[in-house]
């Protein structure tokens, strides 16, 4: 009954800007992965701690996405139930590196798929965030992360994912890594989403 909790940024090339969204380009990469898992069945505010970071500049992307498939592959093996959770995770942040993995012949894509599709179970903070806030966004596809926190009153991030690459092409490091953990409120968002859902069961219940 494990929580894992994700976050990938992409460069965006100059040149060619669907590189960010599009696995599959010639320059497209991804730079960082943050990651956390909790080996939890309720996970609290107490269990919280900074992420796991894996930098493409320091070791590679091949090398990071060895390392976070394996991750993810051990301990989907070891707990069939693993939940993997992210912000926008099932149409940016999984399907993404599903691809950089194909494309980097991480391994056979049927392994890849049944690591990431037949046996995890997906939960996306910002389509629940969506439901449970009764649909005060505008935009109902693309969910801001900074108004989901700011609905639920939790640290909101300053700057964008958009400025990642310019760190990168100016080898600010410092800076993209100091972005991804204040981005990297995902435990609280699920925790204030699962009381919220806790809360309106209880008016519920108790109205009936």
């Amino acid at each position: 009954m494990g929580y894992f909790f994700i976050d990938i940024e992409t460069f965006i090339d100059p040149k060619q800007p669907e590189t960010g969204l599009n696995p599959y380009l010639a320059n497209s990469k991804i730079i960082l992965i943050a990651y956390n898992y909790y080996d939890e069945f309720h996970l609290e505010e107490k269990h919280i701690k900074s992420p796991t970071i894996l930098k493409e500049w320091e070791n590679g992307e091949k090398l990071i996405l060895l390392r976070i498939y394996d991750f993810l592959r051990i301990k989907i093996e070891d707990d069939p139930h693993l939940k993997i959770l992210g912000f926008n995770n099932l149409k940016f942040d999984m399907t993404f590196l599903f691809g950089r993995l194909i494309q980097l012949n991480i391994a056979p894509v049927h392994e890849i798929y049944d690591v990431f599709y037949r046996k995890p179970h997906y939960i996306d903070l910002g389509r629940l965030s969506q439901i449970i806030s009764n649909h005060k966004f505008k935009d109902i596809l693309n969910i801001s992360q900074k108004k989901a926190n700011e609905f639920f009153e939790l640290p909101i991030k300053s700057g964008s994912g958009k400025e990642v690459t310019k760190y990168y092409l100016n080898s600010e490091y410092d800076k993209i890594v100091n972005y991804v953990k204040e981005e990297f409120s995902f435990e609280l968002l699920y925790i204030n989403l699962r009381r919220h859902i806790y809360a309106k069961k209880t008016m519920i219940k108790n109205e009936s």
